[in-house]
């Protein structure tokens, strides 16, 4: 056990025995077996480096903090901002930023990755405590230097003393009961919240915690405290809440950001851009280095798809991923109607079919109909378009995923189709145009930032195309077909890398994800 002296807590708050003398705050110094080695390398940094930080709230659940289960709510002294930043630079985290710009005031995201289980660790940073509803946090509570100066040891972790944790917690909770939206919002999952009161309130001293507000607070009187506390302990009194809620909001005024009217357009606007981002399927947070475009190339079968869906749930649980599939791009305005004939033509036209011109025999002779020129004209724009997309995306910092990727070689999947020999065996003058159409439309497209060519041994393939469900069932064949047009990927000046998707399904993800969070 670790213990600590505490002198003062807020101005003349002092912890003393019945005799008025001063007693030492015992201090659960223990680690926590389960704790991520990354979250543990980063708390010795910071204590290494004498940072002044604690981890302000939700210390209830600090065991699931350090196992990544929950971020990690840091509130760190301004003062010590650049060996924060320098310890977080050292055990591989990256700054993070909101891309619809509903980040708050001295508040900041940061991620890193835990090796051993390829997990990410988010750290929540606070220089200033500003809280209140969830979507605009409109209140300042300057309180940050008593909180820090004051801490004690839970877990090996410098968390507030459980009477300012608890003063925190309650106003905490009064802001989140001034509107309709917030009440629904927090009375989801009470449960947490009632369970949460009850551990700070076995922790706390009240009397020190009452006075600890009035120090803190003089316009929260022990009385309104107290009633605070017990409308929040109750779980059905949501309207004594609602009432409590506002005329602490009343009494806080003073501590507020914005102004009602500029609070008000702030939640329109978060609540706007959180709808869309949910509507999309799309994330907040995005790397403040840049996003990048990952490409997943490899013959069929290797597990383009499997690691493509495995990197988005590792990833993308906090940070905007955006996948997309550059074999198969959704139609455009352009190329809508012509695509919906596709099943049609498919039908009446059965030697036309893409798979054929994958044939050796057919690729050699390099003669093509129309229709099938028409077609690969119509993807090549269509990926165009998409890999555009993905390139504004990934410059915006988004992740981008994609399942295939256009290769330099012609004719190679996904790939330009027509080589100057075929332009001279071809005699139609519109079909010569619209392979240099194609040919145009496949040059100069964005590379991606980092080349994953997946492999495994042709039987494994075979084996796993068989236990494929389609539509038209396994097809041995064309996996041997396309082994060599999708085993050529070339993109110059892109970083490859080889993965072996023979090994088990968790250590290849691994190994996906230490590469592609080394490249970003």
């Amino acid at each position: 056990m670790r213990y600590e002296t505490v002198s003062v807590v807020a101005d003349d708050i002092v912890p003393s025995n019945s005799a008025g003398e001063t007693v030492s705050v015992q201090s659960d110094s223990r680690q926590a077996v389960s704790s991520k080695a990354v979250i543990r390398n980063l708390f010795g940094s910071l204590e290494q480096k004498g940072v002044r930080y604690c981890h302000w709230k939700s210390n209830i659940r600090l065991e699931e903090t350090l196992a990544a289960a929950e971020d990690i709510d840091l509130l760190v002294d301004k003062r010590d901002a650049e060996l924060f930043y320098t310890a977080l630079l050292e055990n591989g985290f990256k700054l993070a930023l909101s891309r619809s710009g509903i980040g708050h005031p001295g508040v900041f995201h940061a991620f890193g990755l835990d090796e051993a289980s390829a997990e990410l660790v988010h750290v929540h940073a606070y220089f200033q405590i500003v809280s209140g509803d969830s979507l605009v946090k409109n209140y300042r509570l300057p309180v940050e230097r008593s909180l820090l100066e004051h801490t004690r040891y839970v877990l090996g972790v410098k968390v507030p003393l459980a009477e300012a944790e608890l003063v925190l917690f309650a106003l905490r909770i009064a802001l989140k009961h001034t509107n309709p939206i917030e009440i629904l919002m927090a009375n989801r999952h009470y449960q947490r919240i009632t369970k949460e009161l009850r551990w700070l309130r076995e922790a706390a001293n009240a009397e020190r915690a009452e006075a600890l507000c009035t120090a803190w607070f003089p316009s929260i009187d022990p009385l309104l405290f107290r009633q605070l506390l017990d409308a929040i302990e109750a779980e059905r009194a949501v309207i004594r809440r609602a009432v409590l809620g506002w005329r602490v909001a009343r009494r806080l005024r003073g501590l507020r950001r914005l102004s009602p009217m500029l609070a008000a357009v702030s939640r329109f606007w978060r609540a706007l851009s959180l709808f869309a981002n949910r509507l999309r399927r799309r994330k907040d947070l995005v790397l403040q280095n840049g996003g990048l475009i990952v490409a997943l190339v490899g013959p069929k079968a290797v597990g383009k798809s499997t690691i493509s869906q495995e990197l988005e749930n590792r990833l993308g649980l906090h940070l905007d991923i955006l996948r997309i599939h550059a074999g198969k791009p959704p139609p455009t305005a352009v190329t809508l109607l012509p695509r919906l004939l596709v099943p049609a033509a498919r039908l009446l036209f059965s030697n036309e079919r893409a798979g054929e011109y994958e044939k050796l025999e057919r690729r050699q002779k390099k003669r093509y109909s129309l229709l099938y020129i028409l077609r690969m004209t119509f993807l090549a724009y269509d990926r165009r378009k998409l890999l555009n997309r993905a390139l504004r995306a990934a410059t915006g910092g988004s992740i981008v995923i994609s399942d295939r990727y256009p290769s330099e070689c012609v004719g190679t999947i996904d790939s330009c189709c027509f080589d100057e020999e075929a332009l001279a065996k071809c005699s139609s003058a519109l079909s010569r145009w619209l392979m240099s159409q194609e040919r145009a439309l496949c040059k100069g497209l964005p590379r991606p930032g980092l080349l994953l060519c997946l492999e495994a041994p042709i039987e494994t393939t075979i084996e796993r195309d068989a236990r494929r469900l389609k539509h038209d069932g396994p097809d041995a064949a064309a996996v041997l077909r396309r082994w060599e047009l999708e085993s050529r990927p070339k993109c110059s000046g892109t970083p490859e890398i080889g993965i072996d998707t023979s090994r088990p399904l968790e250590e290849t993800v691994r190994t996906v994800v230490r590469a592609v969070w080394a490249a970003l």
